[in-house]
Order: C-alpha cells, then structure tokens, then sequence
C-alpha cells in the first residue's frame, strides 16, 4: 500500500478542504503557509472555481465566509453577485428609483441582479415603465472584468454581497441543485 504525501503551502498558500462547489469553490484552511496573512486554520473560504479543486491555493485568490452565510449561498450567489455588484455600482451605476431592463442571459445572473434592483429601489421595466438603464450581455462583459480587478475591489465587493445575502435580498433566487461536495458544516 503505497500513501501519498500531499505538499505543504508555501509562502502566501494555504491547504484548502472542499465543502461546496458551484459557481464558485467553497472551502476550510486546513494548512497555512509562512506568510499566508489573513486566514488560519479552521477559517472558511471561498475562490474561483476557474482554479480547479486544487487543495492548494494562494491567499491573494480567497475570500473569507461570514459565518452566518452558508456554504451553498457562497457557492452560488457570490460570482453572480461580484459581477452584478460591479454593474449596478461601476458599469451602469443605477440610483433609487430609476426602471431597468435586465437582458442577461444567464438565468442565475439575470436574478441576482434583478433581486438586487429591486432591494435597492429600482424598478424593472415592462411596457408601462420604459427603461432607464438596461442590463445586457455587453454591460455584463464589463463588469466581468471590472469585478475581477484589484485584491481590494474584490474584497469589498464581496462583502457587500455576502452583506446582502444577509439581508434576504436573494431569498428568491433558485439556487438549483448545481452546487456538488456539499459537505455538513
């Protein structure tokens, strides 16, 4: 019987237990690396599902889970979160008030944002109500970009996210069955 001797994290890596996939990956530091500032062991997780089931992964690419956020919500409304964050505040910044046509086609996005319209005193446009702004794969391409820059950006409007996760502003959203390795916490 041969064993496998996993690899310690590096500097600024921790060793990461999966819990949850979905949009993105849930997680627990299990290991910390020399200089891996920011988490410790036990602390729960979540990064880019792009970086594969790795058990390795750098501190730069987490963001911590507030502990009255669950697993599954981290998993599935974080990305789409991140980047409707990044449309309602940077790309087509949208105030109180104002009517808005989300076009998305993803169907967990297109929720997410339009949830989050609403929360924030938006309306949806229909034929009485014409838009104001309008929500569309092309404004959804930058706020894909804009929600992935910077270390600070993204840690900010991650806790705006889990911030409005917090206050039932997705309740509604169909979380699907998507999320896999879902493990009890």
């Amino acid at each position: 019987m041969t064993s496998v001797v996993a690899r310690r994290p590096r500097a600024g890596e921790v060793r990461v237990r999966i819990n949850a996939i979905g949009s993105m990956i849930v997680a627990v530091v299990e290991e910390v690396g020399a200089s891996a500032e920011g988490f410790v062991r036990g602390d729960r997780v979540v990064y880019p599902r792009s970086l594969g089931e790795d058990s390795i992964v750098s501190v730069d690419l987490l963001v911590g889970i507030p502990k009255n956020v669950t697993d599954r919500q981290a998993a599935e409304l974080l990305a789409p979160g991140l980047i409707a964050y990044a449309l309602l505040n940077q790309v087509l910044p949208m105030a109180r008030g104002e009517v808005v046509d989300v076009r998305i086609a993803n169907p967990m996005l297109r929720a997410v944002v339009s949830a989050w319209v609403e929360a924030r005193g938006g309306a949806i446009a229909s034929d009485e109500q014409p838009a104001e702004i309008v929500y569309d794969q092309a404004a959804c391409k930058k706020a894909v970009l804009v929600a992935g820059h910077r270390q600070g950006r993204l840690q900010q409007a991650a806790t705006e996210v889990f911030q409005a996760i917090r206050a039932g502003v997705f309740k509604d959203v169909d979380l699907g069955s998507r999320v896999g390795s879902e493990a009890a916490a």
